[in-house]
Parts: structure tokens; C-alpha cells; sequence
């Protein structure tokens, strides 16, 4: 490698005939061009392709969680949010006969050490309203907690709608409520609790478990989750709007919060 500084034809940048030109540490560098590309396209190599490939479509059907929970944190790593979902996930990935298999019970959405909160309860009645309990955990009453929901089978053309953010509660309120789109009735949700304080921190995920959102049946059908106990209760709680928090005497939204605000530190 060869270092000038100014010299005949002073710095340049980029291919001149068989010479690449660049900065390195505030140094002016230039280098023999190698015409080789090494891309062997090894099986390994391929493989790895074609899982980072699923994990990125992946991360774009989370992309509504995303902007909320993880756009500082990447801001600061120099990282775009779906990079930074990528990069915490790994250990929940796997790739069998090509098709990436993903361990949702694993799944980060968020990252900090604000104390989480804990599932306890999931509803799902016949007018699409989806409703979880939780114990409040030791945090600050007025954080706000929010419930992501992710169902990875809805069919190939509503791909962008399969990840859902509920507006946020508090953590007093000890309950989250959504009325759901119709198109997730009959499909099976991944369900996902994050805490948020008012300074823009946040909780690990805390995963609430999977539920067959059946079409016919107002009774909610828990298959499988790290909740360790969940009892089918009916929600009374009327929708008011679709993708709206549903409020009831026993709990409020924050008046003032949105899934998508700017985080301030």
C-alpha cells in the first residue's frame, strides 16, 4: 500500500487505471485494483444469504414495533432498525430446508433495564377485541406498556399487516386492550409486552404467549407460551375503533402517547 500526500497529481478517490485511490485514517492511500471478486458462492455462504434474506423480510413485517422500541438504540449504533432486530435475534433463528424457523418465544423487540411486566391473563372475544393482563412489576405506575401483536400465517398479500402495536396504558391500568383487524380472526398471535419510561428507556420483551384467534368462538385458545398460568375469560369491553386502545372505567390511555413518537434518549 502506497501513501502520498499532494504529490504529482495530488489525492483522488476511486478507480485510475490500475490504482484505487482512498482515505484511511485522514491519510491519502492508493492501492493495486484487483480485478478478483471473491465470491466463491460456497453452500455455506449461499445458506447464509438466504437466512439473512428471511430474517430482513422478517424484520420488515415488525417494522410498526420497530420504529418505536428500537429506532434510538439503532440511531446510536449507527444501525437501522431492522439491522439492530436482526443483530439481537440470532439466537432465535435457525434455517431447516431453507426456510428460516424462528423461535418467537426468544424474539427481542426491545432492550433496557426498566423493570417489565409479567402476562397473567389473554382474552380474545368474537367482535375482534384481544385483551392481556398483567402484573404491574415494580416499575413507575404512569410508564406506558405496550402490546405487540405478530401473527407470522396470515397469507402472503396482508405480509405488511401481520405485526400490530397497540396504543400504550399505563402500568397501573394492569390491562391492554386492541380491537384487532378482521383478518386476523382465525390465525394463530404471538404476543409481546414492552415497557417504556418517560425519558424514552426501555424494558426487555416479555413474551405473553400464542393464541388461536378463533372465528366462531369467544373463548381464546392459549398453544403454547412462557405465561404460567392463563384462564379463557371473556372481555366485556366494547370496541371503540379499530387498532385503538378499548377504555373502560378501570383503565386509561396515556392521553398524550403514540406508538410512534420520537424517543428522547
Amino acid at each position: 500500500m502506497a501513501k502520498f500526500s499532494q504529490g504529482i497529481m495530488g489525492p483522488f478517490s476511486g478507480k485510475v487505471g490500475t490504482v484505487v485511490g482512498y482515505m484511511w485514517n485522514g491519510k491519502c492511500c492508493m492501492r493495486a485494483y484487483n480485478r478478483e471478486v471473491r465470491n466463491p458462492r460456497t453452500p455455506e455462504q449461499m445458506s447464509h444469504r438466504k437466512m439473512f434474506k428471511q430474517e430482513v423480510q422478517l424484520a420488515a413485517e415488525m417494522q410498526w414495533a420497530l420504529n418505536t422500541t428500537m429506532r434510538s438504540q439503532a440511531r446510536e449504533m449507527g444501525l437501522t432498525n431492522r439491522n439492530l432486530f436482526v443483530k439481537a435475534n440470532q439466537h432465535a433463528f435457525s434455517l431447516e430446508d431453507e426456510v428460516l424457523k424462528v423461535d418467537y418465544s426468544r424474539l427481542v423487540l426491545s432492550m433496557g433495564d426498566v423493570p417489565g411486566v409479567e402476562a397473567t391473563e389473554a382474552s380474545w372475544t368474537a367482535d375482534n377485541v384481544l385483551t392481556v393482563r398483567f402484573d404491574r412489576g415494580l416499575g413507575n405506575a404512569f410508564h406506558q406498556v405496550y402490546l405487540f401483536v405478530y401473527a407470522p400465517d396470515l397469507p402472503e398479500p396482508y405480509r405488511s399487516a401481520r405485526g400490530f402495536l397497540a396504543a400504550p396504558v399505563y402500568r397501573r391500568d394492569k390491562r391492554i386492550s386492541v380491537v384487532l383487524p378482521d383478518l386476523f380472526a382465525g390465525h394463530t398471535a404471538h404476543l409481546y409486552l414492552m415497557v417504556q419510561t418517560d425519558d424514552g428507556r426501555w424494558s426487555e420483551t416479555a413474551y405473553a404467549g400464542s393464541l388461536m384467534l378463533t372465528e366462531t368462538s369467544e373463548d381464546v385458545n392459549i398453544t403454547d407460551g412462557e405465561m404460567p398460568s392463563v384462564e379463557d375469560k371473556k372481555n366485556t369491553a366494547a370496541p371503540n375503533a379499530m387498532g385503538t386502545t378499548v377504555e373502560s372505567d378501570s383503565f386509561s390511555s396515556p392521553p398524550a402517547a403514540s406508538p410512534r413518537r420520537e424517543d428522547k434518549g
